[in-house]
């Protein structure tokens, strides 16, 4: 009986300690902030195309990259972005994504820096369909991994497949394209 019960009770807490080691988070992740209803209800004004996302690093992280894809002539194209070292473990960014331009606001306890990267034109102007798809939930970092954070597709076909940022956004099937991503690198930027 003792023997049945010890093991019940060893098999119960195994249980119980496997459970707690599966529910621990990344370190390393980036998500979609987390805003009061009055800030949301603010954000909504600008009609889903400002998003913003807190990033969790750690000390492996030396630089990070965010990079501007601009799907042009066929192709998926690098359209610049902003690279630098890291020089914090937590921070927040903020997106602006419409059919002209880019806009980054990397903001820490000291304010706020922005970066716009204009694209010239509209790049949509004419298609049918536009689908837009930011990453919706904590989302694990890789070392060396992009993360697509946004894409925004348009087709000017009758139907399109909508693109998941779980997915590799230069499979989409699409006439135009703008993708954002994220990439964490062992490696410091000269």
């Amino acid at each position: 009986m003792k023997k049945t019960i010890c093991t019940a009770a060893a098999l119960t807490l195994s249980v119980c300690l496997c459970a707690c080691s599966k529910s621990e988070k990344p370190s390393m992740y980036i998500k979609p902030c987390e805003f009061s209803k009055e800030t949301t209800e603010i954000l909504d004004l600008f009609d889903e195309e400002l998003r913003f996302f807190d990033l969790s690093l750690d000390d492996t992280v030396k630089s990070t990259a965010i990079t501007v894809w601009i799907y042009q002539n066929g192709e998926w194209v690098d359209y610049g972005g902003t690279y630098g070292n890291a020089d914090h473990q937590t921070a927040r960014i903020g997106i602006q994504l419409n059919e002209s331009e880019y806009e980054l606001y990397s903001i820490d306890e000291d304010g706020h820096t922005k970066y716009t990267l204009p694209f010239g034109e509209d790049i949509f102007a004419g298609l049918l369909s536009v689908s837009s798809t930011p990453i919706a939930e904590q989302t694990p970092i890789e070392l060396n991994k992009e993360i697509p954070i946004w894409v925004k597709i348009g087709t000017d076909k009758n139907a399109m497949r909508v693109t998941d940022t779980t997915e590799d956004f230069r499979d989409a099937d699409c006439s135009a394209g703008v993708a954002i991503t994220f990439t964490a690198r062992d490696t410091a930027v000269e």
